[in-house]
């Protein structure tokens, strides 16, 4: 990490928070060093695993753009995707902000040990001993492989937390009481690997909790991780303080972390799942212990639910706003991506036994009966599907508008994000898209946020991916509307207000400012009037300014769209959706870019570590005092 790095972060701090952080730094770096020295690694005899010995045996776990083979030997250090390994040092001091060792997001993938749910499953389901012994192979394999403190994958406290709750499932799923009492193997395995380790995650994750500007999903899965693990296994230490510690924490933050309209603060569309996981695991698991959250707890997860259903389009995609990793709290699945929230969908309904949350498409899946078992599906079998929305959900308290028509399979829907740039001070998983939009059209993206990629690797591609020339949007200056100062930090956060916005049939109308180019002298203002008699959208960007200023107009397209310039606009069209005509300003001059590395323009990135190019319609404009930009789009039948 560069000083400069260190200088920027410090930025973010109040003064609370630099105490805070002096302290963190002499647990991590004075007492956890003290007691890393001290340990002494102890070397295990492996469980017996006759699939690991079966040199015939395979099943692939797809982690991104990879994959993992969960029936033989694992390396818990190595990134899959550059072949680079992490060293076995001490946790703390382990460079992870760039490519020296490779990427971490790959080996803590891994490390989250997700795949573990279907070996207990395979088990509960055959009883075969094989896969048991499978199970124990692999978290003693861990063990040996990443002593306490030692490796990446004592680094950061999320990744600890998501293995608790993996395990407490799968000690679930296999019934573990029972086997302890019936199968001495078993308890001997318990008693002299599996309990200690977990005792070790308890530890690490109550002394090293992300507060203040790291307040983020980060410390959500802690506490969930510690409410789950205090209600799963006896004789931890300081049980009681750690489990009212945790579920204090979940009630603050499922507060602190929302809008007041369920809308969560850190403005990545794609965490929203992650972070809902969370939250919904432990309410789950507080019902099922009979320690249940406070009215005001179920609430609030009940109002996520609703968020969760009113932005799907018709066809369950998401608007992609900000940043996304394809990271899962639970994955019982070997696919290399599933669609968690249709099954975050599916296990509210039955949760909440509330038929608005039931679409006509979801189903009962593995994840759903991982969380509710057989008594959820049969509530969710028994709602009727009242949860297809058919018009538009505006949250103007949280800054996030869905626009929407809908008649059976033919939908017209658009978000369009007058939303903060993210939470907390250093907003790590927001991007610089104030005023930017995405349109889906009968389920199909047609224009579109250009995706994550990265983030602590390949920094030219991150800095692209995370800027305003990347999203629908104008950007001024060649300047981001907020200032880049790592891979998740950002500085100079704008501040975006809603002018003004009315729902009246047929016309619905929103007005939207953010003053990231207050220190280039200019104020922009953008309108989107949405017709729904006529499928069209007019909207209207005012750029006001002082002196001359220079503006550039991307609108980023699906790589599936295909693109026909037209004597009155541009012509797209995707396989399965109705044509689109987009109308840009008339004086402007358009011009196609695809796969532009020099400067880099023109790529779009559906998962993490994947990036294809795709088409850019590009335009700038030098201004004088001011600019007044009309564009239309029209949905054909």
């Amino acid at each position: 990490m560069s000083f400069s790095w260190y200088i920027n972060r410090i930025k973010t701090f109040s003064l609370p928070e630099l105490i805070y952080r002096v302290r963190q730094r002499y647990q991590t770096h004075v007492i956890d060093k003290r007691l890393f020295k001290k340990l002494i690694p102890v070397k295990l005899e492996l469980p017996y695993s006759s699939i690991i010995n079966d040199s015939e045996a395979h099943h692939s776990f797809f982690i991104f753009n990879t994959f993992v083979d969960i029936y033989k030997p694992i390396d818990w250090h190595i990134d899959l995707s550059s072949g680079k390994s992490f060293p076995l040092s001490f946790a703390h001091q382990i460079n992870i902000r760039s490519d020296q060792f490779g990427s971490a997001k790959y080996v803590w993938e891994v490390n989250r040990m997700l795949f573990l749910t279907l070996i207990a499953m395979e088990y509960k389901k055959t009883k075969e001993e094989k896969f048991l012994e499978l199970l124990m192979y692999h978290i003693s394999s861990w063990t040996q492989q990443n002593p306490y403190l030692t490796g990446v994958n004592w680094y950061s406290n999320i990744e600890v937390n998501i293995r608790l709750i993996n395990w407490h499932y799968c000690w679930k799923l296999i019934d573990a009481e029972s086997l302890i009492k019936t199968n001495e193997k078993f308890r001997q395995f318990v008693d002299a690997i599996w309990h200690p380790l977990i005792c070790n995650h308890v530890e690490y994750s109550h002394k090293h909790p992300s507060y203040y500007s790291s307040a983020n999903n980060h410390l959500v899965s802690e506490y969930a991780g510690l409410y789950v693990a205090s209600l799963t296994w006896k004789n931890l230490p300081n049980q009681k303080e750690i489990f009212e510690f945790a579920q204090k924490g979940l009630e603050e933050e499922i507060q602190n972390q929302h809008t007041v309209e369920g809308v969560n603060r850190e403005e990545a569309a794609e965490y929203i799942q992650f972070i809902n996981d969370f939250f919904l695991v432990a309410a789950i698991v507080g019902r099922e212990k009979r320690v249940p959250f406070s009215d005001n707890y179920q609430k609030k997860l009940h109002q996520i639910a609703k968020y969760l259903n009113a932005f799907l389009d018709c066809k369950d995609n998401y608007p992609m706003y900000g940043d996304g990793d394809d990271g899962y709290l639970l994955c019982p699945y070997s696919k290399a991506h599933f669609n968690n929230f249709t099954s975050q969908l599916s296990t509210f309904a039955a949760y909440f036994e509330d038929p608005t949350l039931k679409r006509k498409s979801l189903t009962w899946d593995n994840k759903s009966n991982l969380l509710l078992g057989a008594n959820g599906k049969v509530i969710f079998d028994q709602l009727k599907a009242l949860g297809d929305p058919l018009g538009s959900s505006f949250f103007p308290k949280s800054g996030h508008y869905i626009f929407r028509k809908r008649k059976e399979n033919f939908e017209t829907y658009m978000h369009f994000d007058a939303a903060p740039l993210g939470f907390l001070s250093i907003a790590a998983h927001g991007h610089a898209d104030a005023l930017s939009f995405i349109l889906h059209v009968d389920g199909k993206p047609i224009f579109v946020d250009s995706g994550t990629y990265t983030y602590h690797t390949h920094r030219e591609w991150r800095e692209y991916f995370v800027s305003t020339l990347a999203h629908n949007t104008i950007q001024v200056n060649k300047k981001n509307q907020a200032d880049l100062a790592g891979p998740t930090l950002w500085l100079n956060h704008y501040k975006v207000q809603t002018l003004s916005f009315n729902m009246d049939h047929p016309l619905e109308v929103i007005k939207a400012t953010h003053n990231g180019y207050k220190k280039q002298g200019v104020e922009v203002i953008r309108e989107i009037c949405f017709n729904s008699e006529k499928d069209e959208f007019v909207i209207t960007d005012v750029l006001t300014g002082i002196g001359n200023f220079e503006i550039e107009i991307p609108f980023h397209f699906h790589p599936n769209v295909m693109i026909e310039k037209k004597e009155s606009g541009f012509l797209l069209q995707v396989p399965g959706s109705r044509p689109v005509l987009l109308e840009p300003a008339p004086f402007l001059h358009y011009e196609i870019i695809q796969g532009q590395e020099k400067p880099i323009l023109g790529w779009y990135s559906e998962h993490f570590g994947e990036k294809v190019s795709s088409p850019v319609l590009y335009a700038k404009l030098k201004c004088n005092a001011t600019a007044r930009l009309v564009t239309k789009i029209r949905i054909l039948e």
